[in-house]
């Protein structure tokens, strides 16, 4: 057994919102971890947590409205949800940057590329205005901007979406972080853009020994950069693996269902398979929905749960039957096959070792360290 040690963990995460005197619970016993020199990518559609997770881990969320009800995010051991705004202000920028999802919002209009890019740098290292500037350069430099010393005096509207992009890169990773949180960092660029900056970060999280959490509802995208994949609904995880298993052989239906709604080049189909149930509101979940632990929900049909319904020619599957047919309580992450969990009920006389936190040290042979 590895004794590599992760970066990142993230255990039994609750993160609420108070909205109109009603609680809303965005994230609800999340758990995952992430290593160095690997890319955890966790995908849903809007409105499964995935946002949430990633600022929680930088301490982000506004308390109030929002509130950290459960969990531990450890990284280095300590726990980060117990550190004051002062500690997590030498953490931010520093060991775990964030790329957020639109640059033209994320970078202040009246400041110049590179008053924004000193300041990350000021804050973190101890150095002269000259040593600054030429890091600030080397950043510009990493991710491809042209002239980096002449774009350090320009404004964010005299540059692409594209550009802007790898400016936000170069902000983050100017202070050399350990982690890279970067969500949807290629929303709003065309393809040709998007693959530049996903090769970007390949090869910047090879040459620094980097680990990223890739914030993401792009499949193509995870199947082309992603180690391992968590997948993400209504505020849980409901199965967590690697790439390749989650790709050749995913087993929660809704998994299934975000898959089959792809297009494949060279399948000829007359309609793409869509998800009838988009992520529900948290604060009115139909009963036997819910994933309180203590709520005793009744039986109900597979036609009765609209994720399900994704999956008809699943109905007859035993598999599916155990993941789904009951619920008399709260779904809990399920090691199945080994490296491989999924979010189900626990039917009675199966024996399996029950996992809440799945914890996966793989990476493709590409990124993996020799020897």
């Amino acid at each position: 057994m590895s004794t590599e040690q992760p970066l990142l963990t993230i255990d039994d995460l609750g993160v609420s919102f108070m909205t109109g005197g009603a609680g809303v619970q965005a994230v609800n016993g999340v758990g995952m971890t992430v290593y160095p020199r690997q890319t955890l990518a966790v995908v849903g559609e809007s409105g499964s947590g995935k946002s949430v997770t990633a600022l929680s881990t930088l301490k982000l969320i506004p308390t109030p409205p929002g509130r950290y009800d459960s969990g531990r995010i450890l990284f280095d051991g300590s726990n980060l949800l117990d550190f004051s705004e002062r500690q997590m202000q030498r953490i931010r920028g520093n060991d775990i940057a964030m790329i957020f999802q639109e640059p033209m919002t994320s970078l202040n209009p009246v400041y110049t590329v590179g008053d924004q890019i000193l300041e990350a740098i000021f804050l973190h290292q101890k150095v002269n205005r000259a040593r600054a500037i030429d890091i600030a350069t080397e950043s510009l430099e990493a991710v491809g901007i042209a002239e980096p010393r002449r774009r350090l005096d320009e404004y964010p509207h005299q540059m692409s979406g594209g550009m802007r992009q790898r400016i936000m890169i170069a902000m983050a990773l100017a202070c050399q972080p350990r982690l890279l949180l970067a969500d949807e960092p290629t929303t709003a660029l065309d393809v040709t853009i998007q693959a530049q900056i996903l090769e970007l970060l390949r090869t910047l999280q090879t040459e620094r020994d980097m680990a990223i959490m890739l914030i993401t509802h792009d499949l193509g995208v995870v199947a082309e950069n992603a180690d391992v994949v968590a997948v993400m609904y209504a505020g849980r995880i409901v199965e967590y693996g690697t790439v390749n298993d989650i790709f050749e052989t995913p087993i929660h239906p809704y998994t299934h269902g975000l898959l089959n709604s792809m297009p494949a080049l060279g399948e000829g189909r007359h309609r793409l398979q869509t998800v009838l149930d988009v992520t529900p509101d948290s604060s009115r979940l139909p009963a036997g929905y819910t994933f309180t632990p203590h709520e005793q929900a009744p039986r109900r049909p597979i036609e009765q749960f609209p994720i399900l319904s994704t999956l008809v020619e699943g109905r007859d599957n035993p598999m599916v039957r155990f993941l789904f047919d009951t619920a008399m309580r709260a779904p809990l992450l399920y090691e199945l096959k080994p490296q491989h969990w999924v979010a189900c009920w626990r039917e009675d006389g199966y024996d399996t070792e029950q996992t809440i936190r799945p914890d996966l040290a793989f990476r493709r042979e590409s990124a993996a360290v020799a020897g």
